[in-house]
């Protein structure tokens, strides 16, 4: 097995991982937790938490990082892969709404949930089906579309006076 395919299979299953995570955590975010006992309430807060920081980052970023190296490992410097970054980064910023949900539970138990889990799982569905899309169709996507100053280099220098070693 060579190492792309060895990094495809790291990359797809984290993906799944990551993926079903972003999904889970806000539906189990949605639930009327009002009727519960402090011992059950206490018992989700702790599952949450664990599933987040345990499961779904550590998927989240070996899939990022896999990705990475796939990039490079196949020399994938064209349009469509960095309109897909784009959404993998909006995907990133989500990963963190969600991680901020999960610590506001414990923080005000008695928020009603739901309208904070329905857009980020429409938003997510939204993203992942972006980002399949561009990577399995690979569109042709023009550079015109793509303003000037991020097709050239502008010969800018860094503000510091000296740059740190």
């Amino acid at each position: 097995m060579t190492l792309l395919v060895a990094l495809k299979f790291v990359h797809i299953a984290t993906l799944v991982i990551w993926c079903a995570g972003l999904l889970a955590l806000p539906i189990m975010l949605a639930g009327d937790h009002r009727d519960q006992s402090q011992a059950e309430y206490t018992r989700l807060r702790l599952t949450l938490q664990y599933a987040y920081i345990g499961v779904v980052t550590p998927a989240a970023v070996i899939a990022v990082g896999a990705g990475t190296a796939l990039i490079f490992l196949a020399g994938v410097f064209v349009p469509w892969m960095f309109a897909k970054l784009v959404a993998v980064g909006f995907l990133v910023g989500l990963h963190g709404l969600t991680g901020h949900a999960i610590i506001a539970v414990g923080e005000t138990p008695n928020d009603a949930r739901l309208r904070y889990a329905v857009p980020r799982i429409v938003a997510a569905l939204g993203l992942m089906a972006v980002t399949l899309l561009l990577v399995l169709a690979k569109p042709d996507i023009s550079l015109d579309l793509v303003p000037g100053w991020l097709r050239q280099p502008l010969a800018l220098q860094l503000p510091l006076d000296a740059v740190p070693m």
